[in-house]
């Protein structure tokens, strides 16, 4: 089981997005930490671009966390912890995809953002349309569950038919769906909640994600 989000990427004025990262890339910055000016280190790798054209980027990163301990019998308040991320990056197609925690996603996508000429807005999918989509059976399939924000789940193969249905969405309970999809030679599984988080339930390879996630821009 593994976490996606996608943003949706607009250059800031006229920007050359594909000419963003080539090379790695090593930023500094200083933040005072338990009263003593810390060097604070960023790293950006660039990797493999996937067949598909989503270059590959590791993000290294120092990150400050308020921890209380005790040091050399020192009391500290902050803790420096160092972080790494997996994106990826689609210049024409103008997407950012993390894959990690949501958390994590808009840690690792927020280096990207302040760095580089580039807005960011997290993707909602057409949850909605996954939902009409899974009951039509193209290219899903009727084990469809609905989450709502008092816990009641919903599924079937006839959901967005029923009553029940409209008056969730009617009062804005909808909170993510969970679906099965045949994609090529895979059987995926996977959550999509309202604010866009993609959880997988079934294992992919990266580039499968990649694909997946291509697919769900077109319904």
């Amino acid at each position: 089981m593994f976490s996606v989000s996608v943003f949706d990427v607009t250059p800031s004025e006229e920007a050359q997005l594909t000419e963003i990262v080539r090379e790695a890339q090593h930023f500094q910055e200083t933040k005072r930490v338990n009263d003593f000016d810390e060097t604070l280190d960023t790293f950006i790798f660039a990797n493999e671009t996937s067949p598909t054209g989503y270059q590959n980027y590791r993000i290294v990163t120092d990150e400050v966390l308020d921890f209380r301990a005790r040091v050399k019998g020192d009391l500290i308040d902050q803790v420096i912890k160092q972080g790494m991320y997996e994106i990826y990056y689609h210049p024409t197609k103008r997407r950012l995809v993390a894959i990690c925690k949501k958390e994590d996603a808009f840690k690792a996508t927020g280096i990207f953002e302040v760095r580089f000429p580039m807005q960011l807005e997290k993707h909602r999918f057409n949850i909605l349309g996954i939902i009409a989509e899974s009951a039509d059976v193209r290219g899903a399939r009727f084990n469809v569950q609905i989450e709502t924000v008092t816990g009641v789940s919903l599924k079937g193969s006839n959901i967005d038919g029923t009553q029940y249905y409209t008056n969730m969405l009617q009062a804005g309970s909808l909170t993510g769906v969970i679906v099965t999809y045949d994609h090529f030679d895979r059987t995926i599984t996977l959550r999509v909640s309202v604010d866009g988080t993609l959880l997988f339930y079934t294992a992919l390879e990266e580039y499968e994600c990649l694909d997946f996630i291509d697919m769900l821009y077109d319904v």
